[in-house]
């Protein structure tokens, strides 16, 4: 494995200097990242006009304060995501753009430790994608990993932290099966408090229109993305890799239903019998049951592979499974389909299999 760990080092070092490179490019206006889209959301936020976040015309005039020709770049996320983008929208856009990418990157190093080496952790496609676009990948992984690592020894404030993920509900959707298969009952209350908190404080501080425009963006949202405006290969959905091999829309969305139902059964057993890999079973099935997953989410796989790792005899399914999550780098630049749902499917499958050396990995969940 040591030759594998120089590798893990040489690939992490190169995204982050892609991340330092795109904070260089977003200060001379070279370069259109997401964040873009958090910026001017925050942006309008902070000047008293939330709900004008959901306009696509007025945030579009935001976002090309900073650079022309944005195209389709709007804010499809609920008005609690709005509370933590304030403090970003008071700075100017490059600024904005290298705390989010340093603050973020550092929350989910800092958390992913527990289970996996930085190296590994950043040596990913999707942390690639990332550092470079500034999405929220670092921060939603760094969320699950903190709150499923204190579900043994702090129930209700893992739940809490678990809540937090209701501005991105496409990665919490199997959570209340986990939780309520395990019995998780003070996780569960947790969760829902601090979630009811976020939508309670959004709704004082932006008002019930922030929820409406919300609401009225999603179907102009839905209608892009059946249009397939996103390029195929930055999707990391079952869905989307079969419809970039030419798989027609009905047959590729009853294999990924087929799919994502075999993933949340398995995730139920998992958490119903107290495995000892539901947490990373959880994680791994999450990527496959959203037909709407980008690249940057599938950060998710850290789980699964610091549990394989740690595997006496897991090292092979670890290097498949890696292997398989770094290959989507290459989409952005060709037409390969993107390999994060396979690698998910395995990891999954492999999640099945005799466990050895779970000893170091499962104190790390029940810190």
């Amino acid at each position: 494995m040591a030759a594998y760990r120089l590798l893990a080092i040489g690939v992490a070092a190169a995204f982050v200097l892609c991340g330092i490179a795109a904070v260089v490019m977003a200060h001379s206006g070279s370069l259109l990242t997401d964040f873009l889209s958090f910026w001017a959301a925050g942006h309008l936020a902070v000047g008293g006009h939330p709900t004008a976040a959901y306009n696509i015309a007025q945030h579009l005039a935001v976002e090309e304060q900073v650079i022309s020709n944005v195209g389709i770049l709007p804010f499809p996320y609920p008005p609690p995501f709005l509370l933590i983008l304030l403090p970003f929208g008071l700075a100017p856009f490059w600024i904005a753009f290298a705390a989010w990418i340093a603050m973020t990157s550092a929350f989910y190093v800092v958390v992913s430790r527990r289970i996996i080496e930085p190296r590994f952790s950043l040596a990913q496609a999707a942390a690639a994608a990332n550092f470079i676009t500034g999405q929220n990948g670092f921060l939603t992984s760094g969320i699950f990993i903190g709150g499923t690592s204190l579900l043994a020894a702090r129930p209700f404030l893992a739940g809490a932290i678990l809540g937090t993920l209701c501005f991105k509900p496409q990665l919490a959707i199997l959570l209340p099966v986990a939780l309520l298969a395990g019995r998780e009952w003070r996780a569960i209350a947790g969760g829902i408090i601090s979630s009811a908190v976020l939508v309670v404080l959004a709704l004082l501080l932006f008002g019930m229109d922030s929820y409406r425009g919300f609401l009225a963006l999603l179907p102009q949202f839905t209608d892009w993305l059946r249009a397939e405006r996103w390029p195929l290969g930055e999707m990391a959905s079952t869905f989307a890799m079969l419809r970039s091999v030419g798989v027609p829309a009905g047959p590729a969305l009853t294999v990924h239903a087929a799919i994502a139902l075999v993933a949340a059964g398995l995730t139920a057993r998992a958490w119903a019998f107290r495995l000892d890999s539901r947490v990373p079973v959880l994680a791994a099935a999450t990527l496959l049951v959203t037909p709407y997953l980008m690249t940057y989410d599938a950060l998710l796989l850290t789980v699964p592979l610091g549990y394989l790792l740690g595997e006496r005899h897991g090292r092979a399914k670890f290097l498949a499974t890696w292997a398989l999550s770094l290959i989507p780098v290459l989409s952005y630049f060709s037409k390969v389909p993107n390999t994060l749902p396979l690698a998910a499917m395995l990891a999954l499958w492999a999640l099945h299999s005799p466990s050895a050396g779970w000893a170091r990995t499962k104190a790390a969940y029940q810190v």
